[in-house]
């Protein structure tokens, strides 16, 4: 008998998430017939210490696991205050629809990702550096952009009232 594949259900892995726009998330995706997952650093910066693909399939961290004082920082709300989320086998259809709500409703931040066979061996801190990078590297592009039209203007500008 052939083993029947069972079909990833749709998620988001959240992080730092708490208060009202938790509320707001968590209905978010109650709406959208979403799972969520949601991990403070400052209240179990053990499950920081798994990888993606562990937190996405509902691993949790034994409670016998003692962390020591150095990993338990480096895990912490200190190193990881940023909300992040990871979008996890969303429909396209209902991708377009979080995005846009997550826009109306003022929960659009600059770390998420998609969950990919790549990412899901990372832990949630790397992937936090990854897209602070990637983030990083847009911010420069759009503002070389701009400074690039800036410069065109001027010249074109230029052009003209030496014309006039």
């Amino acid at each position: 008998m052939k083993a029947i594949p069972r079909k990833p259900k749709p998620a988001i892995l959240a992080f730092n998430f708490e208060g009202e726009r938790y509320d707001t998330l968590k209905a978010l995706c109650d709406e959208l017939e979403v799972g969520l997952i949601n991990h403070c650093a400052s209240e179990n910066p053990a499950a920081f210490s798994l990888t993606l693909g562990d937190l996405l399939e509902g691993g949790s961290v034994a409670t016998q696991t003692e962390l020591t004082p150095e990993a338990k920082l480096a895990m912490s709300a200190l190193a990881f205050p940023e909300e992040l989320y990871v979008l996890a086998n969303l429909p396209e259809d209902t991708l377009d629809a979080f995005l846009k709500a997550a826009r109306e409703n003022d929960l659009w931040i600059p770390l998420k990702a998609v969950a990919t066979p790549t990412n899901a061996g990372w832990r949630p801190m790397a992937l936090k550096m990854e897209l602070m990078e990637e983030h990083a590297a847009m911010q420069a592009a759009i503002a070389e952009h701009k400074a690039k039209q800036a410069a065109e203007a001027a010249v074109k500008a230029r052009e003209t009232s030496d014309e006039n």
